[in-house]
C-alpha cells in the first residue's frame, strides 16, 4: 500500500500557512487539475488529492488534528487508511460498541441530462438551459423526515450507533458480528410521526432550469460536470453532480475535424481549366474563394484561421476545402463539338506506344 501524502505538501503551503494561502492554493490546484478541463492522464485522481486536502486543512478542528497525528488522526475525515480512525480500530479489533451517535447523512445521486446544441453553437459557445428533476428537502419538514412540530428519536434498538452487535462463539474464541441496524436501516432513529408530504424521506422531487455555459470549442462527446446540481441526500445530506451530455446536431455543408472545419466544393472541367470565384459557407458566414486555373481533383484549398476556436490556448483551427471536379454525363451536340475542338487541341494524355506517364512510372518502379 502506497503512503498518503502530506496535505500541506499536496496544496503546495508551508505548515504555517494562512486560512487565505490554503485557500488560494486549493482554488488554484482546482482549476488545474479539474476532470472537465485537464488534459493530464492523472487529473482526476490530483483533483481528488487536493480535495482531499483542503476538506482538511481548511477546517480549524481537523487541521488541529492532523497536524498532531497525521494520516491517523482520530478524527478520521478523508486521512484514515480503510477506517475512520482510532476508535474505528479498536471497535474493528475488539468489537467495542460506537459510542457517538451516527448522523445518518448520506450523499445524494449523481443525476444525468440531456442537451442539444446547434453547430455553431458547439463552436462559439453558448447560455443554454438544462431542464431535468433532482430531490430536495421537503420545505415541509425541513428535510428532517418528521411532521412539523415532532422530532426524530433515537433508535431503540441501536441507541443511535445505526448498527448492532452480535456475539458469535467459536472454537477460536468470541467474535462479534456487527450489521445495520434492521429497525432504522443505518440512520441512528426513528421517526414515530412522518411528514406527510415527503413520507419521512426529508425529500421531494422538483422540476429544475439551470442555465449553464458552454465555453467555445467545446471537444465532441464532452460531458460537463456541474457540482452540487445533483440529488439531495437523506438526512440533509451533500448533494450528488449533475453530468450534462452534449449532442450537437449536424450542418448540411460542413463538418468538425478537431479544430479544423472541413467542407466540400463541386466545380465543372470548365471552372478548374479556368478558375472561377465562389462563396463558399464558412462558420463565420459566406466568404469568396478564388479556385485556382487547372485546379486537380481532390486538391485542398485552406483558409487559415477560419476553424474552430481552440478549447483551450488562443487562436483557431483551419477549414479545409476539398475540390471535385464533375464530369458531366450528358452533352448537348454544341458541347460535345466543344469539347471535341477541346480535345484535338490538347496534348494526349498517352504516348504515340499507347502507354500513359503513370504506367511508365509503374513500369519503373517495378
Amino acid at each position: 500500500m502506497s503512503a498518503k501524502r502530506d496535505y500541506y505538501e499536496i496544496l503546495g503551503v508551508p505548515g504555517d500557512a494562512t486560512d487565505a494561502q490554503i485557500r488560494n492554493a486549493f482554488r488554484k490546484l482546482a482549476r488545474k487539475y479539474h476532470p472537465d478541463v485537464s488534459r493530464e492522464p492523472d487529473a482526476e485522481q490530483k483533483f481528488k488529492e487536493v480535495n482531499e486536502a483542503y476538506e482538511v486543512l481548511h477546517d480549524a478542528e481537523k487541521r488541529q488534528m492532523y497536524d498532531r497525528f497525521g494520516h491517523a488522526s482520530p478524527s478520521g475525515g478523508a486521512g484514515g487508511e480503510g477506517f475512520g480512525g482510532v476508535g474505528d480500530i479498536f471497535d474493528a479489533f475488539f468489537g467495542r460498541g460506537q459510542s457517538r451517535e451516527r448522523s445518518g447523512a448520506q450523499r445524494g445521486a449523481d443525476l444525468r441530462a440531456g442537451l442539444s446544441l446547434e453547430f455553431a453553437e458547439s463552436i462559439f459557445g453558448a447560455v443554454k438551459s438544462v431542464e431535468y428533476e433532482r430531490h430536495e428537502p421537503c420545505g415541509t419538514c425541513g428535510g428532517g423526515g418528521a411532521s412539523p412540530g415532532s422530532k426524530p428519536t433515537t433508535c431503540r434498538m441501536c441507541q443511535g450507533a445505526g448498527q448492532v452487535q452480535r456475539a458469535q462463539q467459536s472454537v477460536f474464541g468470541q467474535f462479534v458480528n456487527v450489521a445495520t441496524c434492521p429497525r432504522c436501516r443505518g440512520e441512528g432513529r426513528e421517526i414515530k410521526d412522518p411528514c406527510s408530504t415527503c413520507r419521512a424521506t426529508g425529500l421531494v422531487l422538483r422540476q429544475l432550469e439551470r442555465e449553464i455555459e458552454i465555453p467555445a470549442g467545446l471537444p465532441p462527446g464532452t460531458e460537463l460536470r456541474l457540482s452540487g446540481e445533483g440529488d439531495h441526500g437523506r438526512n440533509r445530506g451533500a448533494p450528488g453532480d449533475l453530468y450534462v451530455a452534449i449532442d450537437v446536431l449536424p450542418h448540411p455543408q460542413l463538418q468538425r475535424d478537431g479544430e479544423d472545419i472541413s467542407s466540400e466544393l463541386l466545380v465543372n472541367i470548365g471552372e478548374a481549366s479556368l478558375g472561377v470565384s465562389v462563396d463558399i459557407e464558412t462558420i463565420d458566414g459566406e466568404e469568396k474563394v478564388s479556385v485556382p486555373a487547372g485546379i486537380q481533383p481532390g486538391t485542398v484549398i485552406r483558409l487559415r484561421g477560419r476553424g474552430v476556436p481552440r478549447y483551450q490556448g488562443g487562436g483557431r483551427g483551419d477549414h479545409r476545402i476539398t475540390v471535385y471536379v464533375e464530369v458531366p454525363k450528358k452533352l448537348s451536340r454544341e458541347q460535345k463539338e466543344l469539347l471535341a475542338q477541346l480535345r484535338e487541341s490538347l496534348p494526349s494524355g498517352r504516348d504515340a506506344d499507347g502507354s500513359s506517364f503513370v504506367e511508365k512510372a509503374r513500369a519503373v518502379l517495378r
